[in-house]
């Protein structure tokens, strides 16, 4: 366990750097100051390694968030103050390093394995939040435009987070969580309202 955290943390640095370009077995191992022999006792080739970097980060990215979210829900705060209270949660821990959000949603070079896990990563959470909107909302089925208001709230912030970063976007951290909050809340209450409209037809 405590050779292959190496290897993930080796591999998170050079994911972050230059996108992992020209990043190999050897170069990680070196890295990590492991014996090459090692990385095969976790990993079956580099592919692996990059994917289980991504799938942890995503995971922990959608484990704050639930949380706050949660913990929201569970105090009985209203839709703005828990939009709010899980975005300053979720940007937090993106900004408090910004390598997470530029190896979690940033460009891929890794090939189209590489892109299609990156694809199914972003998709797995917008299910999560199509869950989390149905029980929050009180949806007594599953609703199509759950999904969608889902992949636009993650495909939507995601970009802004990267543009934040690369400071084409001049606003404070204070700012940005005011404004995703805000839009998370108009789009998930549009979302309810065509919901409705369509049960009611």
């Amino acid at each position: 366990a405590a050779r292959r955290r190496l290897l993930l943390d080796a591999a998170f640095a050079r994911m972050a750097e230059d996108d992992g370009r020209g990043s190999s077995i050897d170069q990680l191992c070196r890295d990590a100051s492991l014996n090459k022999r090692y990385f095969y006792e976790s990993f079956a080739d580099l592919t692996q390694l990059e994917h289980a970097v991504v799938d942890e980060l995503a995971a922990q990215l959608l484990a704050i968030g639930l949380e706050a979210a949660n913990a929201g829900r569970d105090a009985g705060h209203s839709t703005e103050q828990l939009s709010r209270a899980t975005m300053t949660a979720v940007l937090g821990y993106l900004v408090e390093d910004p390598r997470r959000a530029r190896v979690l949603f940033g460009p891929t070079v890794g090939g189209q394995r590489a892109a299609e896990h990156r694809k199914a990563t972003v998709r797995w959470l917008a299910r999560e939040l199509a869950k989390f909107g149905h029980v929050f909302h009180g949806a007594t089925s599953s609703e199509p435009v759950a999904e969608v208001a889902a992949a636009l709230l993650i495909g939507g912030s995601m970009e802004v987070v990267l543009s934040w970063l690369d400071g084409d976007i001049a606003m404070s951290l204070d700012q940005l969580v005011d404004y995703l909050a805000g839009l998370w809340v108009i789009l998930g209450d549009g979302a309810v309202t065509l919901a409705r409209r369509a049960a009611s037809r």
